[in-house]
C-alpha cells in the first residue's frame, strides 16, 4: 500500500470527520506531534521571549484582537483611546505596504486562532529542531518545488491589463490542478471570482494576525537554520498556507468527492514553507485552522451564497460538457 494512498484515506476520514462534527479537522502527522510540547515560556528567558518581528514605517499595528471562541490571552488594549471600535480595530488595516479590506465578511468578524508557542518554550525548541531536521534532509528537488511553490499566490489587486493577469489566475487553481484539464480559471471564471474574492478576506484576516502577533522568523532564532527565502513581514499565521487550505476547503464544498486531493495540495504548499525554512510548524497549522473558520463563516454570507451557488451551477455545466 502506498503512502499518497494511505495519505489519501487519511484527508477524506478527516474530512468526514469535519463535516459530521462542523469543527476543524484535528492536526496529524508533525503538527499533531510537536503540539504535544508545553508551549509557555521557559523560565530564565524572559529576554529571548520579548524578541518579536519589527513592523516597517507605516505598518498597523493591531493591539487587540476579540475571540469569538477560545481562552482569553489577548494582549492589553492600549490606553489612547476610549473607544472600543478605535481599539479593536484600526480605521485601515496596512500589510506589506498595502491597505487590505475584506470582501465578503466585515472587518468586524471574529475569529481565533491560539497564541503562538513561546519562542522559550519546549514546542518552539522542537519545531526549530524539526526545521533543521528538515534541512539536513532537503534534497534538489524539495528546494526546486518549494521555492517553485513560493511564487504560487493570488495578487488581490491584480487588473486584467497587468502582463502577468492570465499567470495570476492560474494561481487560484493550484490547489486542485491534478483533478482534471477542465479545472482552470477559463473554464470557469465565475469559480475562479469566487476564489479571488475569498482570497480578499482571506488576506484581510492574514494580515491583521500578522500584524497582532508579530511573530518573529524561525531563522531569526536559530542561527543554524538557512533560510532560503527572505520574508519582510511577521510569521504567525502562514499566508502561503492559510491561503491554499482557503482554496482547498472551499473548494472541497463545490466537489466535495476531490477534497482529498485540495487537501493534500494545500498540505505540500504549507510544508514547502517549513522545508525552506521560513516557516515554523505552528505557523502552518494556525492558517489551516483559521481557514476553516473563514470558509465555514463564508458559508453562512448571503452575499457569498449567491456566488457560490453560481459556482456550483458552472461546475456542473463544464464536468457535464468535458465528460468529467
Amino acid at each position: 500500500m502506498n503512502k499518497f494512498f494511505l495519505l489519501s484515506l487519511l484527508l477524506i476520514a478527516q474530512f468526514a470527520f469535519s463535516q459530521n462534527n462542523k469543527q476543524a479537522p484535528p492536526s496529524w502527522g508533525h503538527y499533531r506531534k510537536l503540539t504535544s510540547y508545553n508551549a509557555s515560556p521557559a523560565k530564565g528567558m524572559e529576554a529571548f521571549d520579548t524578541l518579536h518581528f519589527v513592523l516597517a514605517a507605516g505598518e498597523t499595528k493591531v493591539t487587540y484582537i476579540e475571540r469569538s471562541s477560545g481562552p482569553s490571552v489577548e494582549k492589553t488594549k492600549t490606553s489612547e483611546s476610549n473607544s472600543d471600535n478605535a481599539v479593536n480595530q484600526p480605521p485601515e488595516l496596512i500589510g506589506n505596504g498595502r491597505k487590505r479590506v475584506p470582501y465578503y465578511l466585515s472587518n468586524t468578524e471574529e475569529f481565533f486562532i491560539p497564541d503562538y508557542p513561546a519562542n522559550s518554550s519546549p514546542q518552539t525548541r522542537a519545531e526549530l529542531d524539526y526545521l533543521l531536521q528538515l534541512q539536513q534532509q532537503r534534497t534538489e528537488e524539495d528546494v526546486r518545488a518549494s521555492l517553485f511553490y513560493a511564487g504560487v499566490y493570488y495578487r488581490t489587486a491584480v487588473q486584467t491589463s497587468d502582463p502577468d493577469y492570465k499567470k495570476i489566475r492560474r494561481n487560484l487553481f493550484h490547489i486542485g490542478r491534478s483533478i482534471g484539464t477542465w479545472f482552470n480559471p477559463d473554464s470557469l471564471p465565475l469559480t475562479a471570482n469566487l476564489a479571488a474574492n475569498v482570497w480578499k478576506d482571506a488576506e484581510y484576516l492574514i494580515w491583521k494576525y500578522k500584524n497582532y502577533f508579530i511573530r518573529i522568523r524561525p531563522y531569526k532564532l536559530e542561527p543554524k537554520l538557512q533560510n532560503l527565502e527572505e520574508t519582510n513581514w511577521a510569521a504567525y499565521p502562514s499566508g502561503h498556507a492559510t491561503n491554499s487550505y482557503v482554496n482547498a476547503y472551499l473548494y472541497s464544498e463545490l466537489l466535495p468527492e476531490f477534497s482529498s486531493f485540495f487537501i493534500k495540495d494545500a498540505y505540500d504548499m504549507a510544508h514547502s514553507r517549513e522545508i525552506i525554512g521560513v516557516h515554523y510548524p505552528s505557523d502552518s497549522e494556525s492558517g489551516r485552522v483559521l481557514a476553516w473558520q473563514l470558509v465555514k463563516r463564508l458559508l453562512q454570507n448571503e452575499k457569498f451564497k449567491k456566488d457560490f451557488d453560481a459556482a456550483e451551477v458552472e461546475i456542473k455545466k463544464v464536468r457535464e460538457q468535458k465528460g468529467f
